[in-house]
């Protein structure tokens, strides 16, 4: 693969970190309710906190401070954060290019097994030469002890439950019938969710919260049958 082609898919990959930076939850994965990009729930969950500001400096052309603000969202298991450290270490966007690095939060950003971030890491691997490549093997556990998932998610999982228990309207940490209003600042109103929808289990309880996190990157489960052009039965 050239160089241009090595680049231009590395940008790729890029864009579509990018673009589920800037939306927490694509509505690919199920029509998601409107308050997942409010800033009230945002600001409860580190990781897409720090993921949608590393996104808006990347769009101002602010390449530091999105390289600061992934980094931290990368210290809650955030995988598309660290694709997108890995793609800026590629290109030395806000930092000296770094190419040994860039595999490492490659790999990192790669260990759920998610489909694309595999095939972004392998070809970053197949670029690098050979004192790249063991350069990358010396200085990869250090990045893993610090942001791999036995260490991050913990991190997540404690701020989750932190959030969980500042529920207003129930000394039990239940919703009940509780409204939640949040107020939108791209709109000027203010957002009106059903309390027991806001608290569902999936955007706070640990194992379930991350699958709802998995879901844009995994493969679809569900199964494709393609049906051919109708064909008259033959006379018999």
């Amino acid at each position: 693969m050239s160089r241009g082609a090595q680049r231009a898919c590395a940008l790729a990959t890029l864009v579509a970190c990018l673009a589920i930076a800037i939306a927490p939850h694509p509505a690919r994965a199920d029509n998601q309710p409107s308050f997942v990009s409010q800033d009230a729930f945002i600001a409860a969950h580190p990781d897409l906190y720090w993921r949608r500001e590393g996104a808006r400096n990347h769009a101002r052309g602010r390449y530091s401070e999105a390289m600061t603000a992934f980094r931290r969202a990368a210290r809650y298991a955030d995988k598309p954060s660290q694709a997108v450290i890995a793609q800026m270490l590629w290109n030395g966007e806000g930092v000296a290019a770094d190419r040994a690095m860039a595999y490492v939060w490659a790999d990192l950003a790669a260990e759920r097994g998610y489909p694309d971030l595999i095939a972004t890491r392998e070809k970053f691997w197949l670029a690098l030469s050979a004192e790249q490549r063991e350069r990358a093997v010396a200085i990869g556990g250090a990045v893993f002890d610090e942001f791999a998932d036995t260490v991050a998610k913990p991190r997540e999982e404690r701020a989750l439950r932190r959030a969980r228990q500042q529920i207003t309207g129930s000394r039990t940490g239940r919703p009940g019938t509780i409204s939640v209003f949040q107020y939108d600042h791209a709109t000027g109103n203010f957002d009106m969710s059903d309390g027991a929808l806001y608290y569902d289990a999936r955007y706070w309880s640990p194992e379930l919260y991350w699958q709802w996190q998995d879901r844009p990157w995994k493969p679809d489960p569900r199964g494709k049958v393609e049906i051919g052009p109708i064909q008259a039965s033959p006379t018999p």
